[in-house]
């Protein structure tokens, strides 16, 4: 045995392990989940000869950008489009071209025309050019269908199927246009999962994948419909409770605290307990998204630093 195939059927295995361990976890082998547990039970394996392979190559070893896979995508798609606009720009000159009605060989003079000819000839140009444009919007429709649906996952974070900061940042700029020259009843609030890191530690990565997934349920289950919900960055959610009076915000803020600290997550007959902290920064004329933002956080820190499982507000 050589030593190419030597190596790659300890890659097998260690790809065996990992569909094993993701069926036994019941969980589906998505491309996020799949390479975590890979890596996870390479790293195990402790093999070195595998172990410096993926050093030498780790783009062997990495799980792409989505954001970039999805960009990539959507300009292949769009790119698609054009070329199907071209196409069909052709065709429809060559069937005008083909079908061109010569009048001065169906004329019989300026008042009698051989108007069965003509409509006839007007009956093809029309039939093909409706076939022609039929087919052209079929597929421009598929491209937007897809274009939208790529646009609509890259919206969203892969993991928690909350929106993602991008969109984030987005909504925020736009609920800001409407308080630049008056207070606004809005508030952003920013929720961190309290000690996750001992999750991680204790129980393996995909026992704080699943965490996050929970939070991020539960913490959406509390709002009220419509109310989006962010992955700001690790364990870290944002909510933007707008049209929403200052005791209504805190009374929000404070059961989700109270429901998450309550709840029971079980992972391989282990009890999760999860508590949440949170910072809340209250709308004032002209703030920018990032003042609120950083004034959220830093409040957020004051919750921490007051023993966790707990809310401040900004000043």
């Amino acid at each position: 045995m050589n030593n190419g195939n030597h190596i790659a059927e300890m890659v097998f295995q260690l790809a065996e392990e990992t569909f094993t361990k993701l069926k036994d976890l019941n969980i589906p082998p998505y491309p996020k989940y799949y390479h975590d547990t890979f890596v996870e039970t390479m790293q195990k394996s402790g093999d070195p000869e595998i172990l410096d392979l993926s050093k030498k190559h780790s783009y062997l070893f990495s799980n792409a950008s989505q954001e970039e896979m999805v960009s990539e995508t959507c300009f292949g798609l769009m790119k698609k489009g054009l070329e199907e606009f071209v196409k069909t720009n052709d065709n429809l000159k060559f069937i005008s071209d083909e079908t061109a009605i010569n009048i001065d060989n169906i004329k019989k003079d300026y008042e009698s025309v051989d108007t069965h000819q003509i409509l006839q000839a007007f009956d093809s140009f029309q039939g093909k050019i409706f076939q022609e444009l039929q087919a052209a919007d079929e597929t421009i429709a598929k491209l937007k269908l897809e274009v939208e649906r790529l646009e609509r996952e890259s919206n969203i974070d892969p993991l928690t199927k909350a929106h993602n900061r991008r969109v984030l940042v987005k909504d925020l700029e736009e609920v800001l246009s409407f308080g630049k020259d008056k207070d606004m009843d809005m508030h952003l609030v920013m929720f961190d999962a309290d000690d996750f890191k001992q999750i991680n530690d204790s129980f393996g990565h995909i026992a704080g994948d699943k965490t996050l997934i929970f939070l991020s349920k539960l913490i959406q289950n509390s709002l009220r419909r419509g109310t989006r919900i962010y992955r700001y960055g690790g364990e870290e959610f944002v909510v933007i409770l707008n049209r929403t009076s200052f005791d209504e915000a805190t009374k929000i803020v404070e059961r989700i605290i109270k429901e998450t600290s309550d709840s029971k997550l079980l992972y391989k007959n282990h009890d999760i307990h999860l508590t949440l902290s949170a910072g809340i920064c209250s709308h004032k004329q002209n703030i920018s998204a990032d003042d609120l933002l950083d004034k959220a956080d830093k409040a957020l820190y004051e919750a921490k630093r007051s023993g966790k499982n707990c809310f401040r507000s900004a000043n």
